[in-house]
């Protein structure tokens, strides 16, 4: 029945009996039991809403859920009625017994699959609890989203501090909202269908396993992401296949759909006093990892050496001394000056001081012979940053435990990446190079100048006539990542050169790194989450002046005091370094078989995408060490398992991947003292 909240909430509504009647489906199905609800849980979800012009949607979403059950193992669940049918796979963290989806409202005319944390559930609970709302679970975040979108519709979101991706079904008013967070840490992709209807998942792979959605390759997003190592905007790699947006919604009502942004940027930057605001910021830090680590299962943590993580295994490890750290180290026979990426000193010391249990993962040189297929599997399409290194330290924490700490987005919110803000900074407008001033509007012409260089690779415009064939270049079109940033950052809500780079930095790059980082968690079974893009620490961050995060020599200045309490004083003060194996010189040492193995002319040539010569040619220079084209070769060899992985551009040409590379046991433990 309904529980009457409130009387000025339940003299709305018509009575329980009326409305139930009004609302019960003509055909529901269900494949759990609804009445055990509860608990919060990181999934895959998956939905087709059809409004009747799918007569098999059962089998079809069946199909779809299956197809990411590696996001959650632990239990499925569906709901269909005779508009709309949804899919559920469950990764139990909090409430492991009772914590099933998809989840309805007292009378079932309200329907979530949900796939992330909400953090801030128990204010929100007291809140609605306030106005009249029962709750049959004692601390689940998924009812609070029920309950809330009962309370508020769409104006739930901005409620919301969490990482998270849902479908509410209301079958009263025979409408889908969809919403995502406002980073775009948790994914939910999306298709139309000629017919009409509207498929939405976690993973592009539920929607082909829908059969109404074939993958075929977009050209002009192939030609977009060897501009700038990334795809922009919602876009994905195949056609007709998009993510919703970070920070919108959706809503299908029957008579239309409509998506609508809920919250951007907005900086507010003011001056503080160093210490006060390093008080602020250590004492929210504080606040949101105590929230992070609540589960029912261990949480552990990565440790690269560097700051972020270091930080958050400190504040992790004073509320749960069973916290483990896990780092990746590499084989450095031969390495040359790419060895500074190995960050074992750091790791090390951290581990030591803090008296905790580290797992190391350490890399052969020839370890991408094995791992680049499968991650780029599980991230579905080629991406940014030497991801396969991501891909298999996910998988040795996975062996433990099924939620860990990340340290991404610290820099990008935080002012770290100071080598990028002080060449910003410090760029003079007739140092820009001619060949994007033709490209620029003379009001914007300055950030644009200023910021493009750094989104202009793996492939700079002067390459693109001789890198790709005049068949595809045909077929992509002209797209140009000048002209998109230049509209980006018309778009960013301030005029300071520096907002503007992190606005663009979190829309691209930060988004990128998000997707990658969703990925190769939960291609494991595991869950990612990232305290420092805690809604209160962007809000923190965007508030506070340039002054206090970085003079564009030194970055993270505020962050490096708020946690100098907890970590090792040579962490606090060490520079950044960036994360990564040595690849540019592995590929000239074990891997260069490898590389020019999958890169070969007859095999390039079979793609019809690259020229072979211009491939051969950027291939030599970096084999001789004439050039680093590092970025340029990874993006080549992602590309290469992405056509193989999923039949494009000539399908399977034959990996040269063998059972003698097959990945063996490679972590060592460490009880530190």
């Amino acid at each position: 029945m309904l529980i009457r909240r409130s009387f000025h909430v339940a003299s709305k509504l018509r009575s329980a009996d009326a409305r139930a009647a009004c609302c019960r489906p003509k055909k529901c199905r269900r494949r759990d039991n609804w009445l055990k609800l509860g608990g919060s849980s990181m999934c895959g979800l998956a939905g087709i809403l059809h409004r009747g012009r799918v007569r098999d949607a059962g089998r079809r979403i069946g199909s779809m859920a299956a197809a990411i059950r590696h996001r959650g193992p632990d239990d499925d669940g569906f709901f269909e009625d005779a508009d709309i049918s949804l899919g559920f796979r469950r990764l139990s963290i909090v409430d492991l017994h009772s914590g099933r989806q998809p989840m309805a409202n007292e009378d079932g005319t309200v329907w979530v699959v949900f796939n992330g944390e909400i953090y801030n559930h128990r204010e929100l609970r007291r809140e609605l609890e306030a106005e009249g709302h029962r709750f049959k679970t004692d601390h689940s975040d998924t009812e609070v989203l029920v309950h809330g979108y009962e309370q508020w519709r769409e104006k739930l979101l901005d409620k919301l501090n969490g990482m998270f991706a849902f479908a509410i079904w209301d079958q009263c008013a025979r409408s889908l909202t969809l919403g995502r967070d406002r980073l775009g840490i948790k994914p939910l992709y999306i298709a139309e269908t000629s017919e009409g209807s509207l498929l939405f998942a976690s993973e592009i792979r539920a929607l082909q396993a829908s059969g109404l959605v074939s993958l075929q390759p977009d050209d002009a997003a192939v030609f977009a992401y060897f501009q700038n190592q990334n795809i922009w905007n919602g876009r994905s790699m195949f056609r007709g296949i998009r993510q919703l947006r970070a920070g919108h919604y959706l809503v299908d009502d029957g008579r239309g759909r409509r998506e609508a942004e809920y919250w951007d940027f907005s900086f507010n930057r003011r001056s503080k006093a160093p210490a006060v605001a390093a008080t602020m910021l250590r004492d929210v830090l504080d606040e949101t990892v105590d929230r992070q680590i609540a589960a029912d299962v261990p949480v552990m943590a990565y440790l690269s050496g560097g700051i972020d993580s270091t930080s958050l295994v400190a504040a992790a490890h004073r509320r749960d001394p069973k916290v483990r750290a896990y780092s990746c180290i590499f084989d450095l026979e031969g390495v040359g000056e790419d060895r500074q990426v190995d960050e074992r000193e750091f790791s090390r010391l951290v581990a030591n001081e803090l008296a905790i249990e580290h797992v190391e993962l350490e890399l052969p040189q020839t370890v991408l012979r094995r791992a680049l297929l499968p991650t780029v599997q599980a991230l579905e399409e080629p991406r940014m940053g030497m991801a396969y290194v991501n891909y298999l330290i996910a998988g040795r924490v996975a062996e433990d435990s099924k939620v860990v700490l990340s340290g991404c987005g610290g820099d990008e919110m935080l002012g770290g990446y100071v080598g990028r803000y002080g060449y910003v900074g410090g760029v003079a407008g007739g140092a820009a190079r001619s060949w994007w001033r033709r490209f620029l509007h003379p009001q914007e012409a300055s950030a644009v100048e200023r910021i493009l260089p750094l989104y202009t690779y793996p492939l700079i415009p002067s390459e693109y006539d001789a890198a790709f064939t005049a068949s595809f270049k045909a077929g992509a079109g002209d797209y140009s990542v000048a002209e998109e940033l230049r509209a980006l950052l018309a778009r960013a809500p301030s005029d300071h050169v520096w907002d503007k780079l992190l606005y663009a930095d979190a829309k691209t790059y930060l988004a990128g790194l998000l997707m990658v980082e969703d990925k190769v968690s939960m291609a494991h079974g595991l869950e990612a989450r990232v305290p420092l893009l805690d809604n209160r620490i962007i809000d923190l961050a965007t508030s506070f002046d340039w002054s206090l995060l970085t003079d564009g020599s030194v970055g993270k200045k505020v962050f490096r005091d708020a946690v100098r309490p907890w970590v090792p004083q040579r962490i606090a003060d060490k520079p950044k370094m960036g994360f990564g194996p040595p690849d540019a010189s592995w590929y000239r040492g074990g891997l260069r078989p490898f590389v020019e193995q999958v890169l070969a002319p007859q095999r390039v040539a079979a793609r019809g995408v690259f020229n072979p010569d211009f491939v051969a040619t950027a291939l030599e220079a970096h084999m001789s060490g004439k050039a680093n084209r590092l970025t340029l070769l990874w993006s080549l060899l992602s590309f290469e398992a992405w056509c193989e992985a999923f039949d494009l551009y000539g399908g399977d040409l034959g990996m040269p991947l063998g059972d003698e590379n097959r990945l063996q046991p490679l972590s060592r433990s460490f009880a530190s003292s």
